[in-house]
């Protein structure tokens, strides 16, 4: 009876019912399109990071990344990435050598991060070939040995397709070694920081200024079939590479980790800023609605209803406006959201900003079945804190004073 009594009270003023449950639903509407339009660019982020850049588990030898030491490399790196492939849930896995040179050329210079891969293998780990703006990926058109460059740092150097580079660095013996490159090709990725200090030349011509001897790299990069599947993976690959050290994308790069461990937390302190301000409304709204049934409530109270039944009438009418205005508003927003991952939301007009810190400009929305399951919860948690007041206030009423009110 309760329930009835309390659904039919909260359409008994239909316009401020109505408005009610459209501020609730377009606040929920804002808050679920705005979570999915983060965490869809945070995993864009990742994507872009583990295919473009990290790739998804590295290997190198104990004290490498400390400093890049030429002399700190792995042998024998054609068997173990060979291994390494062997091991279930592993796609794909290359090595690579690593230096870092000084660029010459004829508009100015430059450094970086120079990587000599094997581009057959290379092209199964990271997705470079697939980000060429211009030209080739690596393949010889002259003399010269051939070299891979960002746009980013083409635009830097005044750099084309055919161009001359002079590389400098230091070899394996401690001696300066200069080598001349042309540029085959160029990239870009939706990272322009990565895109201007990192070049991709063939594994010989690298290790050939290097001084290196053959089957010999400092870094293996894999790619596992799925993301989640790293941390179950990283354990057999330790065991293949004995003593070398095994870092995942998030040991890489601490600032992505933090990134995607942090994301969840960001949506719902978004969220939670939504309802409280939904909640002074549902409260003001409940409010007005004892306030105008005093007389009312007096003579129930009056009449033998007991103050429990009162007290939870007024709270199911606040969960079941609350509820009404949740449910239009998850519907309508995850509709929405669901448009968006087929349609990506351009944001090209903060192109600059956005690809300086590895951000895509396309955006596609991704929304979590946990996340809609969690809004609706603290919906009607919403609700029910937002009739304690109201409801409160009923309860001090004093039936014969109440029954008298005009």
């Amino acid at each position: 009876m309760i329930w009835s009594i309390a659904w039919r009270n909260v359409w008994r003023n239909k316009v401020r019912s109505i408005i009610m449950i459209v501020a609730i639903a377009l606040g929920l509407i804002a808050g679920v399109f705005a979570t999915a339009f983060m965490q869809g660019a945070v995993d864009a982020r990742i994507e872009s990071a583990t295919h473009s850049e990290l790739a998804h588990l590295q290997v190198h030898a104990p004290h490498f990344q400390d400093n890049n030491e030429t002399g700190l490399y792995m042998s024998g790196v054609n068997e173990l990435t060979q291994k390494i492939e062997n091991i279930d849930k592993v796609e794909a896995a290359s090595y690579r050598l690593i230096a870092e040179p000084f660029i010459m050329a004829a508009h100015g210079t430059g450094g970086g991060k120079m990587l000599g891969i094997v581009p057959e293998k290379e092209k199964l780990v990271t997705d470079i070939a697939e980000k060429l703006v211009d030209g080739t990926y690596l393949e010889k058109t002259s003399r010269m040995p051939p070299i891979l460059i960002g746009e980013k740092l083409s635009k830097k150097l005044k750099l084309k397709v055919g161009s001359k580079l002079n590389v400098q660095m230091v070899d394996i013996n401690g001696d300066l070694s200069s080598k001349g490159y042309r540029v085959s090709g160029i990239y870009k990725t939706v990272n322009t920081g990565f895109d201007e200090m990192t070049l991709f030349v063939n594994y010989d011509d690298l290790r050939n200024q290097l001084g290196l001897q053959n089957d010999v790299a400092h870094e293996i990069a894999m790619i596992c079939e799925s993301g989640e599947e790293v941390d179950v993976v990283k354990p057999e690959v330790q065991q293949i590479a004995g003593n070398n050290i095994v870092k995942t994308w998030k040991e890489l790069s601490p600032e992505m980790s933090l990134l995607t461990e942090s994301m969840d937390e960001y949506m719902y302190i978004f969220i939670m800023i939504i309802l409280l301000g939904l909640c002074f409304g549902i409260i003001n709204t409940m409010l007005m609605a004892v306030l105008e049934r005093v007389k009312e409530i007096g003579m129930l109270m009056a009449v033998g209803m007991n103050k429990r039944k009162i007290f939870w009438m007024i709270m199911l009418e606040s969960v079941m406006l609350t509820f009404s205005g949740g449910i239009v508003g998850v519907v309508f927003g995850s509709l929405i959201t669901k448009f968006f991952e087929t349609r990506p939301i351009d944001v090209s007009a903060f192109s600059e900003g956005l690809e300086k810190y590895g951000y895509a400009t396309q955006i596609y929305t991704s929304l979590q079945n946990e996340m809609l399951v969690t809004i609706t919860v603290l919906v009607i948690i919403t609700g029910m804190i937002s009739a304690v007041y109201p409801a409160r206030k009923a309860l001090k009423l004093n039936p014969a004073e109440a029954t008298r009110t005009e």
